[in-house]
């Protein structure tokens, strides 16, 4: 192991000692059971979110123009009517990522070119997110697109990126 990787894991470990991690729900609840206290709500806020024990400090904003396949674990609710969404990363880019979607004038936090409203949106689905990064910002997810975790997940992927791809042209 590198020494940037040991010393992230200990700065991780260090803030989940701070900050209790370990003595909170979020950390000790059955995982099915913190799923379904999860989706009984659109979101938490953030004082929730620190009661519950999320470690939302270890899900970075990206930098990041690219395809990925994500799992959402968890959402929150902003300041300035957003909603800040939580993901683990499986592919195009692996590891986490938070990325914040805005209150539409429809009252739905959906990305620009969405189809997904994330207040809605399940956690421990999978969607396919399309990020864009402004120019000196963090990215932000331009498309999201549902898709079913299951045998057909590779051709669901394909369809949608090959639907993208004729739109473009």
């Amino acid at each position: 192991m590198s020494k940037d990787k040991k010393d992230e894991y200990e700065a991780i470990e260090a803030r989940r000692i701070k900050e209790k991690f370990y003595e909170k729900d979020y950390f000790n609840a059955d995982s099915l059971f913190m799923t379904d206290y999860l989706n009984s709500k659109r979101a938490l806020t953030m004082k929730q979110t620190k009661e519950l024990g999320f470690p939302y400090w270890e899900y970075p904003n990206l930098y990041e123009n690219l395809f990925c396949l994500g799992r959402l674990v968890f959402k929150e609710w902003g300041s300035h009517m957003t909603l800040v969404a939580f993901f683990d990363l499986e592919s195009g880019y692996f590891g986490q990522g938070k990325f914040t979607t805005y209150r539409g004038k429809d009252d739905a936090y959906m990305p620009s070119k969405g189809h997904i409203n994330l207040a809605d949106a399940q956690i421990g689905d999978y969607f396919v997110l399309k990020l864009q990064n402004k120019s000196g910002g963090s990215s932000f997810i331009e498309e999201i697109w549902s898709v079913d975790y299951d045998g057909q997940l590779g051709q669901a992927i394909q369809k949608i990126l090959q639907d993208y791809e004729s739109r473009k042209h």
